[in-house]
């Protein structure tokens, strides 16, 4: 997967959602902050079938890679949830892709959010596996995080400490920082076997940036492949 598609595909993300805000603002439907630009949904979309094609051009059929519909996994604490991206193999979830986005200017706000829906997402999955619930294979588990470039994101601050004194890792830390340390964590916790953070500014000339290559998109790209191949697909789509 080149550079240029994976820009086309966060580019695509600010379109549709500069689309549905204006198409609520026409409606007379006014959301809070950037709410009224993701509450349409499909803002991430084309990033979503940028992957897809990763196990398409492997060899995977069409019906066995799922995108906005048959997405519905069971959970352990909750009866199903829906992801963005579903992998199939002869009827075994070959892996499962949450793909999330964070614009402001509520970072402060969501940011926890965020993280506690990334952590809860998986540990539901994982201890459904654990369970009986998803079949013999273990489930490949990967996440993905477009976050906007703006002075409420990269700024630095200190988060305040509560009873005991916070993670040194955190001190003097921007939103971008704590989802790096976030999207490094998950993975090495085994939360998610990769993820991937990406960040871009509203400007369509703005360029895409990958803060931490190990949680790069390259890099994510070449897990899947490695779980492709884990799995014995790696027979390239004829055109």
């Amino acid at each position: 997967m080149d550079q240029r598609s994976l820009e086309e595909a966060v580019r695509s993300s600010w379109a549709v959602r500069e689309s549905q805000a204006a198409k609520k603002l026409i409606d007379g439907k006014v959301d809070t902050g950037g709410r009224g630009a993701v509450t349409g949904g499909a803002h991430l979309d084309a990033m979503t079938d940028l992957l897809g094609d990763v196990f398409r051009d492997a060899g995977f059929p069409p019906d066995a890679v799922r995108c906005r519909s048959g997405v519905e996994l069971p959970g352990y604490f909750r009866p199903t949830k829906k992801w963005d991206l579903v992998v199939l193999l002869e009827g075994e979830l070959v892996a499962a892709i949450e793909l999330k986005s964070h614009v402001g200017p509520s970072f402060g706000n969501n940011f926890n959010n965020r993280v506690e829906e990334a952590i809860g997402s998986a540990a539901d999955l994982r201890r459904a596996y654990d369970n009986g619930l998803l079949g013999r294979t273990k489930p490949w588990l990967g996440y993905v995080l477009l976050l906007e470039e703006a002075p409420g994101s990269v700024g630095k601050g200190r988060p305040r400490s509560g009873t005991f004194p916070i993670d040194p890792a955190f001190a003097d830390t921007s939103y971008l920082d704590r989802y790096v340390i976030l999207c490094r964590r998950l993975r090495s916790a085994g939360l998610y076997d990769a993820t991937c953070l990406v960040t871009s500014s509203r400007q369509s000339d703005a360029p895409i940036r990958q803060p931490d290559p190990e949680i790069g998109y390259a890099a994510f790209v070449s897990a899947i492949l490695a779980r492709i191949e884990e799995v014995g697909v790696l027979q390239p789509r004829r055109n």
